[in-house]
């Protein structure tokens, strides 16, 4: 079964990068996608939910490498220039038949940014098979009041 939710992350993140439905104008789309998060209002002391956070990280698949020190150098190939290529890159590793592969995805609060309260999000993409085992992701900050992600708090985690 957990094969499959891999099967279903890495396609959901193909297809989101992939739309074959007319596009609207560069303006037109950030502003409502800006003000269909601002009109959503979630309850500060709830996390949120793991779904949540991975439609966040798809979302932010646009982010740089280059926005944080962490994420210098890191992923698959040297070509990797955002969040999205990186993520693809380690997700793509998952389609082994040995082995033992997972998502860990957590949300827990975090000190405030300025007045605004936030979660602390990770997503870590786990593998192990045999002496093989790593954990390549990320970490983000969401605001509590309406999900939204505070684009430059992206770092890199990762382990051999």
């Amino acid at each position: 079964m957990k094969r499959y939710s891999i099967i279903f992350l890495t396609a959901c993140l193909f297809s989101s990068g992939c739309s074959g439905g007319p596009q609207p104008l560069q303006g037109q789309a950030s502003a409502s996608i800006s003000s269909a998060k601002a009109e959503k209002a979630y309850d500060e002391k709830v996390p949120p939910t793991k779904k949540e956070v991975l439609r966040a990280l798809l979302d932010s698949q646009d982010v740089s490498l280059s926005s944080d020190a962490s994420c210098s150098g890191v992923g698959t190939e040297t070509t990797d220039t955002n969040i999205g290529d990186y993520i693809s890159g380690f997700l793509a590793e998952q389609n082994g038949e040995k082995g033992k592969n997972w998502l860990e995805i957590a949300a827990k609060p975090a000190p405030p940014q300025g007045a605004e309260p936030v979660w602390h999000c990770d997503v870590v993409i786990r593998h192990v098979d045999g002496e093989d085992r790593w954990g390549w992701g990320v970490s983000f900050l969401m605001k509590a009041r309406n999900h939204s992600v505070i684009r430059n708090s992206f770092r890199c985690t990762g382990s051999g």
